[in-house]
């Protein structure tokens, strides 16, 4: 068993692009800078130098989940993503007629890191977007804190233990305390 997957953090090099399918679907296609080693100054030219190349990518509207239509919504040039998916083979044959090989990572993953659009400034809210096609874990129950009603101070939301428990032997001790 073989198992490929490619895991990308880059900022887009364009606004994503979006194809429509016949069938009502479609892909939002756009492209994230790959560098495979740091730049270094060429002395000749005096030009920064590095391995790099710019990788497209394809996020398709599948079944119930449209993942294009949420890339087109909320990213844009410059827009930082972190993108999890497979690469697929595009073969095909250029203006010159010279057949070119480029591979396609098709995004099963997308998480906008940019944070919310709609956060506004100053609100403290720098969450970024996951956008996954995997039906997501239903979100924890979180319980709210018991105040106390006779205007304590304690804010636990927890029942402290009384002076007569008898889980503590009939009541607290200092030999008790472990430290």
């Amino acid at each position: 068993m073989a198992l490929h997957k490619l895991t990308v953090i880059a900022r887009l090099v364009s606004d994503p692009r979006f194809q429509p399918f016949a069938n009502g679907g479609g892909v939002a296609k756009f492209g994230l800078p790959i560098n495979f080693t740091r730049p270094k100054k060429n002395p000749e030219t005096g030009k920064w130098e590095g391995d790099s190349f710019i990788i497209d990518v394809d996020a398709f509207n599948r079944d119930n989940y449209k993942l294009a239509e949420l890339v087109m919504q909320y990213l844009k040039k410059g827009s930082q993503v972190y993108v999890e998916g497979r690469l697929k083979p595009n073969e095909y044959t250029d203006r010159n007629g010279v057949k070119t090989f480029k591979p396609v990572l098709v995004a099963d993953l997308v998480e906008f890191l940019d944070g919310r659009p709609d956060a506004g400034a100053g609100s403290g809210m720098n969450e970024g977007m996951r956008v996954a096609p995997r039906a997501a874990a239903p979100a924890p129950s979180r319980s709210e804190p018991s105040y106390p009603s006779n205007g304590g101070s304690s804010y636990s939301n927890y029942d402290e233990p009384q002076a007569s428990d008898s889980s503590h032997g009939g009541g607290s001790n200092e030999d008790d305390i472990p430290f």
